[in-house]
């Protein structure tokens, strides 16, 4: 992900809604309204899940992952938590 369609397809996502790709990325709009991505890293092996919100002590704002399941393991916390 990362480009001007998938920035315009988060402005309409509903709290709570996700929308995924033909390689697994998500993109969502947590239920307080943030948006959440996870993507697959570019110049390293992995992925990487992110949250447009101030990184809370409890909870990161981002979240580095090799393991697919782990990755979208972490996506679904953001989805929750933020």
């Amino acid at each position: 992900m990362g480009g001007m369609a998938e920035l315009s397809t988060a402005a309409i996502l509903q709290p709570g809604q996700i929308e995924s790709n033909d390689q697994g990325e998500r993109i969502g709009r947590s239920a307080g309204g943030r948006m959440v991505q996870l993507r697959r890293r570019r110049a390293d092996r992995g992925f990487v899940v992110t949250v447009d919100a101030e990184p809370r002590s409890e909870v990161p704002a981002e979240v580095l992952t090799h393991e697919w399941s782990a990755a979208n393991s972490a996506f679904d916390r953001l989805m929750h938590e933020y």
